[in-house]
């Protein structure tokens, strides 16, 4: 297979492309969260020095100039992460398609990264925090079989609390695909797979992100009769897209169904 000449590049930008990879679409404003940088000037000479490689591409709207600017995997890139044998030979093999992902999936891995950075802004003192996409989860045989968005694990003096995640904005902003996904864990919880292969460990509590508190409300009394209905010890919180944007430490933005 023809390999091209491969430009250097630096620790920090292959941090990048590995967040690309499993993110797979990223803007310079969140890079700048992710690396509590003061400005974006450093990042953006990293962004345009791995487009101009070869390694990521830009998505601009020439319609209007406000809209971050977003970033992808290009095909170079793949050169770089094939060598780590978590990354999908498949998936990689296709990176000359990312650009032209429909605006509503774009839209929804980008606020994935958005939740992942509300998570790592509250992460405490001596805690580990762990943040699968469905990317990292590939190959792994005790998850759904409809992947969750992101499976998270939070690990502290001893204990780990598990959740699984799911974003359901307006690529997935129909009714019918919540009933399916509440449903499908609950099946999934009392066919018990995942505590045949997680020594019994206690099935892992469900986050919900929804559009707005219209979707909440529903979704609150939607969960409730769907859990009042199995002998499963589940947990089901939600919170909405505005309260993970406008977050803020002291307030608590998950609501549980009960």
């Amino acid at each position: 297979m023809f390999k091209p000449i491969l430009l250097p590049i630096t620790k920090t930008q292959k941090i990048i492309l590995f967040l690309l990879y499993k993110f797979r679409f990223i803007t310079v404003l969140q890079l700048q969260k992710y690396f509590h940088h003061k400005d974006t000037h450093r990042i953006r000479e990293w962004m345009t020095d791995l487009k101009d490689k070869g390694y990521s591409s830009v998505i601009v709207d020439e319609s209007d100039p406000t809209i971050s600017h977003i970033f992808c995997l290009a095909t170079n890139a793949r050169y770089i992460l094939e060598e780590d044998e978590n990354c999908d030979k498949n998936f990689l093999k296709r990176l000359h398609k990312e650009k032209d992902i429909k605006i509503n999936s774009r839209n929804h891995f980008l606020f994935l990264f958005d939740i992942y950075l509300y998570f790592l802004s509250r992460k405490t003192k001596g805690s580990q925090l762990t943040f699968l996409t469905q990317q990292d989860l590939m190959g792994y045989d005790f998850f759904p079989k409809e992947l969750p968005d992101a499976y998270i694990a939070i690990e502290k003096k001893g204990q780990t609390d598990k959740y699984f995640l799911d974003l359901f904005d307006e690529s997935r902003k129909h009714l019918g695909v919540i009933r399916f996904t509440t449903r499908k864990y609950i099946k999934f919880a009392e066919d018990g797979d995942w505590q045949a292969n997680t020594k019994n460990s206690p099935f892992p509590t469900l986050l919900y992100v929804v559009q707005n508190d219209r979707r909440k409300k529903y979704l609150m009394k939607y969960g409730k009769y769907k859990l009042s209905k199995t002998f499963e010890d589940i947990s089901l919180y939600v919170t909405t897209q505005d309260a993970i944007r406008f977050s803020n430490d002291k307030v608590n933005i998950w609501e549980k169904v009960e």
